[in-house]
């Protein structure tokens, strides 16, 4: 079972990476969440403005073209150090 070793420590390293990935788009989800509020929403109600709307999709729309390219580019990072 000793040769077993090696292959669970790694499949935990690839689970704490991973972990670890998921935690940071949580945290950035939820900073984009606050960031998009504070720019977009003048005043609070029951409902957005059109102009609230538009904000708040277009800040959600940058950053998720961001969070892409940022997920890819560690992707590649990743399976380069997995090799």
């Amino acid at each position: 079972m000793e040769h077993n070793e090696p292959q669970n420590c790694t499949e935990t390293l690839r689970n704490m990476r991973q972990q670890i990935a998921l935690a940071n788009v949580q945290q950035m989800l939820g900073k984009i969440t606050v960031n998009c509020f504070r720019k977009c929403i003048e005043r609070p109600g029951t409902s957005l403005a059109r102009a609230e709307e538009r904000c708040v999709v277009q800040c959600m729309d940058r950053f998720m073209d961001s969070l892409k390219v940022v997920s890819l580019t560690y992707s590649k990072r990743l399976m380069r150090e997995t090799k």
